[in-house]
């Protein structure tokens, strides 16, 4: 097991693995504080989440994290082949704003995303040369930061530098209106830890909306 420590949070690499995928991934989800995170680096696909599939190609990348239900198919003709590394959140209660983005994502799929230091990662554990576990806690850095810069709001840099636990709701509710369409003020509140009052405090605070008026806001841009 390789362990690093990034954004405050320590986490735990229990898993590294790739190539041509010759089967069907069954359905399955991940545990609490768990997180696949799988890079396509050739072939084709399909993953299949509860409320949507995706046709897998080259540069493409997601994260399936707690309790996302998902399953994977493979073209026999062309099989998809990939990069997964799984990891584990060992003290998430000490995240920051940026560590927030990652543990709050427990499903993200982009395209266009350079997979450089996955492929990195898969080549130090695999020749296990001298300290290959500095070497891909280092380049797991790394990685998990090229993550948050892609999951991140664009302008979340000034939010990021204060680190304090309003930009850590910021983050929450940005990726809760951004990944969860549904969710529900109720829902929104239990996640960022404050009443209803409260929520609807904050979202007038970092949008100038109520809540119903940022669900129409997400409804119209989907």
């Amino acid at each position: 097991m390789i362990s690093f420590i990034w954004n405050n949070v320590s986490f735990s690499i229990t898993d590294i693995g790739g190539g041509a995928l010759g089967m069907t991934i069954p359905r399955h989800a991940h545990s609490k504080n768990s997180y696949e995170l799988h890079f396509i680096t050739g072939g084709s696909g399909e993953l299949i989440t509860d409320f949507k599939s995706y046709r897998l190609k080259a540069g493409d990348f997601f994260i399936t994290g707690p309790g996302v239900y998902h399953e994977q198919n493979t073209d026999m003709k062309n099989p998809v082949n990939d990069i997964f590394i799984m990891i584990h959140a060992v003290n998430a209660g000490r995240a920051n704003a940026i560590s927030s983005a990652l543990l709050n994502t427990h499903f993200c799929y982009c395209e266009g995303f350079d997979y450089t230091a996955a492929r990195q990662i898969l080549e130090e554990y695999r020749a296990k040369k001298t300290d290959f576990k500095s070497a891909v806690s280092g380049l797991a850095m790394k990685l998990l930061t090229d993550i948050a810069r892609r999951i991140l709001p664009q302008k979340f840099d000034e939010k990021a530098l204060e680190e304090n636990l309003s930009d850590r709701r910021f983050v929450i509710i940005e990726q809760s209106f951004l990944y969860s369409p549904n969710i529900t003020l109720t829902e929104l509140s239990n996640k960022i830890g404050v009443c209803e009052r409260q929520t609807q405090r904050l979202l007038k605070k970092y949008y100038g909306k109520s809540f119903r008026e940022k669900k129409k806001e997400r409804a119209f841009h989907s």
